[in-house]
């Protein structure tokens, strides 16, 4: 086993030469700017690992091995892209827009098989990202609020029980046959009839809440926020989370699915407004778009323009969900994989330039070296 000197000696050179590849890391470390987390470096091919080479250098360094060994294992990248699916109707026949229950069970299959596991849109704006080491977040959204991706039905006692062929019901059946995949899903509804049953609204909006499910605004009545003026765009944004209110009584709708995929004239409404007292704040817009978005750790990270992959596999064009996790199998190198602790943000050594050290929060940044 090497000496603590010897490794710390052997990091601080190493992050030398990351540094001295990396102008922005450079000037992220310099005086006032320098991050105050700590970074655990992997020094060299033989597993040895200097932790804390900035400050706190007395943490287990048995622990850090360990964890710096396992993270490469894996191929940690945690500044690689995610894929946010974007949804519709849940039913027959297989349309453009609409996946069969049948097909719906499939894409969750084939997800959770490819190593998928889902995570809410709130937490990944966060970086809350709280996954098995090895595997990777997806985002799963609907939008418009039909009553196939939620419904209820009534027994022969009146008793309500959830279909089993809506999305809610297929999540929720899927999670209990793997408890490692979260029913977790942001539902962008609109008004005044969201998922359609009138009188069961606030129990369905209370079980989604209930299950770490999340509400997202889609306006209040599906406007083309493109041909409104502004003070209309405002008034569409406000009305949605004072109506939301009526049902859950203090929530905050965080994120905007943009109908039709179409930017108001005048973006800066998108951020806040306030309209007869009601206000409203959005910390993310969703695209109808076809890529993956970036990890809320890498610079390209922009949560007021995300793109989201059509979860179809019709009229695609190559950038359907089976398309990107095609690609994602030839080139894992690309995709965020975990590292199992939420408390790192690891990467390997050729993507620390991606990083954005401000992103970071309180978390420590891990850096290993590169087998490409």
């Amino acid at each position: 086993m090497f000496s603590r000197s010897t490794l710390l000696v052997g990091a601080a050179l190493f992050l030398l030469m990351l540094l001295a590849g990396c102008p922005a890391l450079q000037e992220e470390m310099r005086g006032n700017g320098a991050p105050q987390n700590k970074i655990i470096i992997s020094n060299s091919q033989d597993n040895t690992t200097a932790p804390c080479v900035e400050k706190d250098c007395e943490d287990d360094l048995e622990d850090t091995i360990s964890f710096e060994i396992a993270a490469r294992e894996v191929k940690a990248n945690e500044a690689g892209q995610v894929m946010i699916l974007m949804y519709h109707d849940i039913g027959q026949p297989e349309g453009e827009w609409r996946r069969t229950p049948e097909n719906f069970r499939r894409d969750l299959q084939n997800l959770y098989k490819e190593g998928f596991r889902p995570v809410s849109l709130n937490n990944y704006l966060e970086g809350k990202i709280d996954i098995p080491a090895g595997t990777s977040p997806v985002i799963i959204t609907f939008d418009d609020g039909h009553q196939n991706q939620f419904n209820f039905l009534k027994d022969s006692s009146n008793n309500l029980l959830l279909d089993p062929d809506c999305a809610v019901g297929i999540m929720e059946a899927f999670s209990h046959q793997h408890p490692d995949f979260e029913p977790l899903a942001t539902f962008y509804v609109y008004y005044p009839l969201p998922f359609r049953q009138k009188e069961l609204i606030e129990d369905k909006f209370r079980f989604l809440i209930e299950l770490g499910m999340e509400i997202g605004n889609h306006t209040y009545s599906h406007e083309n926020l493109r041909h409104i003026p502004a003070d209309k765009a405002v008034q569409e944004l406000a009305l949605h989370q004072a109506e939301t209110e009526k049902y859950l009584p203090g929530y905050t709708v965080r994120t905007l699915a943009l109908p039709y995929g179409a930017y108001p004239q005048q973006e800066e409404v998108l951020h806040k407004g306030l309209f007869q007292g009601i206000s409203y704040q959005v910390d993310a817009v969703l695209l109808v778009g076809s890529n993956p978005s970036p990890s809320p750790f890498n610079n390209n990270f922009n949560p007021m323009r995300l793109p989201r992959i059509r979860a179809s596999e019709m009229n695609t064009e190559g950038v359907g969900l089976y398309d990107r996790l095609a690609y994602f199998k030839d080139n894992p190198q690309e995709r965020y994989i975990s590292d199992g602790n939420p408390h790192t943000v690891t990467v390997p050594d050729n993507m620390i330039d991606q990083v954005n050290l401000e992103a970071l929060g309180d978390r420590e940044l891990a850096v290993y070296k590169s087998t490409s």
